[in-house]
């Protein structure tokens, strides 16, 4: 199934777009980006030519079986220039005006970047929030794709960073720093250890971001009516077993939303940055707690033992 075509009224502020904005030299506006799937039915746009065919095909091969397996749709866009937005407009604009994602699943995936904004983003249908937050998707940004663009790797930074994306996607686990695998579930893009240094301005300032992360408005990807959060006792009636003793213990909280019109929900999860509790290698919920005792004390030449 090909990407849905744009509604008219996405189509008359994409061309009112056009009109207003003054573009500079090598500028591309969103209404001039031409979206693949109409163009020749593959996945990826690169109108300044930054990468080689072969990626370009490794690409189209990648996001075409997950298509055909999971029936997950994903645009590759690389430009040369915002036109004045910030990466974040950009990117969500771009999503909707293609409506990326299968119609009722609400279930693709952008990859942007800018060249000369030197710009990266992943956006993510609502359908996916689940199991690819924002954070996560940050996170493998920054592990996959900007130290590759560092050393002038391009081709290898979107390759890799396609491929952890897809993968997160699909709900498989994803190779990402210990340091960061928890906070990052927590659905915000920005790490707190960065805080740290702007003690206390930035933690109140992260605080507020994280709470309007969690509880901006969102809409059904189904039929687009906006969805309400459940209550903490609403919830447990759509959470697994394993999720409920989560939040019980406190080392992970969930937020289900539901559409009060078709019924409609996803939950999106956040694990406490901090928590006494492991995940469990056998129902891989964030459950595993160990105590140790120290029975004999090491020393320069015993372990000791606990």
């Amino acid at each position: 199934m090909s990407w849905r075509a744009p509604s008219s009224s996405r189509l008359l502020a994409a061309a009112i777009l056009a009109l207003l904005t003054l573009a500079p030299v090598g500028a591309e506006p969103i209404a001039n980006v031409p979206n693949p799937r109409v163009k020749d039915g593959t996945w990826v746009t690169d109108m300044p030519g930054a990468l080689s065919a072969e990626t370009v095909a490794r690409l189209n091969q990648s996001i075409g079986d997950i298509e055909k397996t999971h029936g997950i749709e994903m645009a590759v866009v690389v430009i040369q220039s915002l036109d004045g937005l910030s990466i974040e407009e950009y990117a969500e604009q771009l999503f909707n005006l293609w409506g990326v994602g299968k119609k009722h699943r609400d279930n693709g995936l952008l990859f942007l970047w800018s060249t000369g904004d030197r710009k990266v983003r992943v956006e993510v249908g609502y359908g996916l929030e689940g199991v690819l937050p924002d954070g996560k998707a940050g996170a493998i940004l920054d592990n996959y794709v900007i130290p590759r663009f560092k050393d002038g790797e391009f081709d290898a930074g979107i390759v890799a960073g396609v491929d952890a994306v897809l993968t997160a996607a699909r709900d498989e686990p994803v190779a990402l720093p210990a340091i960061g695998t928890e906070s990052y579930e927590d659905d915000d893009s920005l790490s707190w250890l960065g805080w740290l240094g702007t003690i206390p301005i930035g933690l109140g300032g992260f605080a507020t971001y994280r709470r309007w992360q969690r509880s901006r408005r969102r809409n059904c990807p189904q039929c687009h009516t906006r969805m309400t959060r459940l209550s903490d006792s609403e919830d447990d009636e759509l959470l697994a077993k394993g999720q409920i003793a989560e939040e019980r213990i406190g080392s992970v909280d969930y937020d289900v939303w539901k559409c009060p019109s078709c019924s409609h929900h996803f939950t999106l999860r956040y694990a406490k940055w901090l928590s006494t509790y492991a995940k469990c290698p056998q129902c891989s919920n964030r459950t595993k707690s160990s105590t140790e005792t120290v029975i004999s004390a090491a020393t320069t030449s015993s372990s000791g033992s606990a």
